[in-house]
């Protein structure tokens, strides 16, 4: 009887090793541990001083990932930090591919360890947003003609903000940054003409009544139409950044953001310290001075 109960265990042993061998080359090969697999089937390599770029064999990379050296110096130079680690850029195949490896869905996403960058091919065919009409009414593409496609750099340069916030800060803090820090931030200073601004923004925020709480992390303008979503929520996200920029400077901006990373869970405290206002009472006066200037 004790021989019979040590065989079971050690079958459940051996099922339970091989469940976990076959996991992990499953996540490394074709899951989300494949930036630190060893080796890269399907992939070439392009390598810079600063960061790797992998992309499909037999394809060429797009001429804007040679400059992503110098696109990391202008981040740290915006936001005053500095690169600690290098990047990897995995341009992937297929935007399944890359669903697989990232598990999220926008056509460029930064892993929270702040080394790895996702670019979808989906990329290449996102466009501008819509124009809108004089009442905030979406022109149709009819009319209004086929908008260009939206620049590479601007994504780069996006998902560069995101990375350099979390190399400097932890794994766990990285996953507690605000939304509308890491996005305002992203979108101000990596590309605030791939969304809705100024003129456009105030009349779809109050005139079409799309404004919403965006310091809330679940909150979004649920009564926009579905094409534009988007592209105004995170117009809202940079409006605001910038906003609050133009009004207290970047430099005490980003000395409350460098400190906020540190330590998300101070964010209330640490805003009114650096702004002398809680964050609802300065969005409400964002809303006032936007609503103003229609």
């Amino acid at each position: 009887m004790k021989h019979t109960h040590i065989k079971k265990r050690t079958l459940l042993v051996l099922i339970f090793t091989l469940l976990l061998t076959a996991l992990g080359i499953y996540g490394f090969f074709f899951g989300p541990l494949f930036p630190w697999c060893p080796i890269k089937p399907g992939f070439a390599t392009l390598r810079l001083n600063r960061c790797t770029i992998l992309y499909p064999k037999g394809t060429q990379p797009a001429p804007e990932y040679a400059t992503l050296d110098t696109l990391m110096e202008e981040m740290e130079q915006f936001h005053k930090l500095r690169f600690k680690k290098e990047i990897q850029v995995i341009v992937c195949a297929s935007n399944e591919q890359c669903k697989r490896f990232s598990r999220q869905n926008g056509h460029a996403c930064a892993v929270q360890t702040g080394t790895v960058l996702y670019i979808r091919p989906s990329i290449q065919y996102t466009t501008f947003p819509p124009p809108l009409g004089p009442d905030g009414e979406i022109i149709p593409e009819a009319e209004a003609g086929k908008q260009p496609p939206r620049d590479l750099t601007g994504f780069l340069k996006h998902e560069l903000s995101h990375a350099l916030l979390y190399q400097n800060t932890s794994l766990f803090k990285a996953f507690r940054i605000s939304r509308w820090v890491d996005e305002g931030l992203a979108v101000c200073s990596g590309n605030p003409d791939h969304y809705y601004r100024d003129r456009e923004f105030r009349v779809l925020a109050f005139d079409r009544g799309f404004f919403f709480n965006l310091l809330e992390e679940d909150s979004e303008p649920h009564v926009v139409p579905r094409e534009i979503k988007y592209f105004f929520t995170y117009g809202a996200y940079g409006m605001f950044m910038g906003w609050l920029i133009q009004v207290h400077g970047r430099d005490q901006v980003l000395d409350f953001i460098h400190e906020y990373i540190r330590a998300p869970g101070r964010g209330e405290i640490l805003f009114q310290q650096y702004f002398g206002s809680t964050p609802p009472e300065m969005l409400e006066r964002f809303r006032e001075e936007m609503q103003q200037n229609e």
